[in-house]
């Protein structure tokens, strides 16, 4: 209703000011950070999405996406990658693999997010579909690059 509108909106401002002031622009150079603050601006934007939804009635899939694939996605990816290569005693430091992975979920939320609010459903179906696969592809990497991390010893010899 439009009675939510302002608390989300207000949401959003909150969060894209407090997100500006952890100056995010300075990680570009280290992917294994920047892909947390690239995931924690779906957050406002997921917001600002769902007050504009509250205020015009259209449809509430695009903010909740906004959350869900841009935000809870990207944060997982950026924290599974983070904690495993710490776990397995590697550096902290993302491989090109794993750079692929979180442009891979950076760009199924943009997709999922963007071509609802921009395209009819008849000329989208094919690029939501493309979300997916880059979604699930996304993963996909993971698994191949972690599963044998993780179920061998670390590289140090220590406790995990």
């Amino acid at each position: 209703s439009p009675y939510t509108a302002l608390p989300l909106a207000l949401a959003a401002i909150a969060h894209f000011h407090r997100q500006s002031q952890w100056k995010p622009w300075a990680t570009r150079a280290r992917p294994i950070l920047w892909i947390l603050h690239a995931a924690y601006v779906w957050v406002p934007i997921g917001f600002a999405l769902l007050a504009y939804e509250a205020l015009t009635g259209a449809s509430g899939s695009s903010g909740v996406h906004a959350l869900a694939v841009g935000a809870t996605g990207g944060l997982v990816i950026g924290m599974i990658t983070r904690t495993a290569r710490g776990h397995t005693g590697r550096k902290l430091e993302a491989s090109r693999a794993e750079v692929v992975a979180y442009a891979l979920v950076m760009a199924a939320a943009g997709l999922r997010v963007l071509l609802p609010l921009v395209m009819p459903l008849a000329t989208r179906n094919g690029l939501l579909v493309a979300a997916a696969i880059a979604w699930s592809a996304a993963f996909v990497i993971y698994l191949v690059v972690y599963v044998p991390w993780l179920a061998s010893t670390r590289l140090d010899s220590k406790d995990g």
